[in-house]
């Protein structure tokens, strides 16, 4: 038998040492093997993250405008600060002579998503604004588009060209700082009541971050068609079998929504949720409500199913607004609202 000396002597032969090379050498390629494909899978997310976002009243960014401009076939300058940052110019019209579509992109605070404008920081007055519309609003003004087909147009178009969108993602993937894609449009300001109904849609039947109970604001507005129980008011009476106020709408509720997310005790309550709370209840009275002309509707209480009172007045609304599950400590996210509902006294 080999002695001991003998065994190390083996252990330490050019053999063996060959062996160690090719061993280490494996394990460098597997490892780069790896990266190539955990950076290709991190990219094929980012796509479907990117065209499902935009799918839920996501904001636009720079991906979208490439895209924008294949459709269009027109180029996209884009400004910031009164000069020329960046010409979109896709290939497939780079021969064309029509005039270029202009937006202008203006920083918010810091961390936070940008807002999108017609030259000069104007808002344009001639489109329906919609929920994280700005971006579309700008190009439909110029384009003769609606916002919506718009928007509906450039999903299409990203969903059937995955491969375009990924050649974007590598465009911009050498910069860490997300700024980079100018993501803008999560400002409520500037949107319509149709804007207030998919936050309140988005909320209803949900979870909100840390808490237990399912979103419900659908539960305080009148609808004969819900059939769940919480989406309407008389469904959600009838559930609990307890005396519930509502709008006579979600129409109504879709208005006076509108006009309490924007109001500034609503804006310094989601401050506050961005600065770590969980939870906070706005109440405003009338008077609150009341501004630039808007004109309150009314309401009733509702038992068991059935209206129990007449029309009446709006004194007050109470609106409780939280984070979505898996959104807390992201200002950029939409704020949950887990109940909307009016008072008479």
């Amino acid at each position: 038998m080999p002695g001991t000396n003998e065994i190390l002597n083996n252990d330490d032969s050019e053999d063996q040492k060959q062996r160690d090379r090719n061993i280490r050498l494996n394990r460098r390629w597997n490892g780069r093997y790896r990266n190539i494909k955990n950076n290709q899978l991190w990219k094929i997310k980012l796509a479907k993250y990117l065209v499902n976002d935009l799918r839920n009243y996501g904001p636009g960014n720079l991906i979208h405008i490439n895209a924008i401009s294949t459709i269009t076939g027109k180029s996209i300058r884009i400004w910031k600060s009164k000069c020329l940052h960046q010409t979109i110019n896709d290939q497939t019209n780079r021969n064309s002579t029509e005039n270029f579509i202009d937006v202008e992109y203006h920083t918010q605070l810091p961390d936070s998503i940008g807002h999108w404008t017609l030259m000069d920081d104007k808002d344009p007055s001639n489109v329906e604004l919609d929920l994280n519309a700005c971006l579309f609003s700008v190009i439909a003004a110029q384009t003769g588009k609606n916002t919506n087909d718009l928007r509906t147009n450039i999903i299409d178009f990203l969903t059937k060209n995955t491969k375009h969108l990924i050649s974007q993602i590598n465009k911009l993937a050498s910069s860490n700082d997300r700024r980079s894609l100018m993501i803008g449009g999560a400002r409520y300001v500037g949107t319509s009541p149709r804007a207030a109904r998919i936050i309140l849609d988005n909320s209803q039947n949900v979870l909100c971050h840390e808490c237990r109970d399912y979103g419900h604001p659908r539960g305080h507005a009148s609808n004969s068609n819900a059939t769940g129980p919480t989406d309407s008011v008389e469904n959600y009476s009838l559930t609990t079998s307890s005396m519930k106020s509502g709008f006579l709408s979600r129409t109504d509720q879709d208005n006076v929504a509108h006009v309490t997310l924007t109001h500034a005790e609503a804006r310094r309550a989601m401050e506050e949720l961005n600065g770590g709370a969980t939870s906070r209840v706005v109440t405003l009275s009338r008077s609150d409500l009341q501004r630039n002309h808007f004109v309150l509707p009314q309401m009733k209480e509702y038992r068991n199913g059935r209206a129990v009172s007449q029309h009446l007045d709006i004194i007050r609304v109470t609106i409780v607004l939280r984070h979505h599950q898996g959104m807390f400590r992201d200002p950029n996210a939409d704020v949950f609202v887990h109940t909307f509902y009016p008072r008479s006294n």
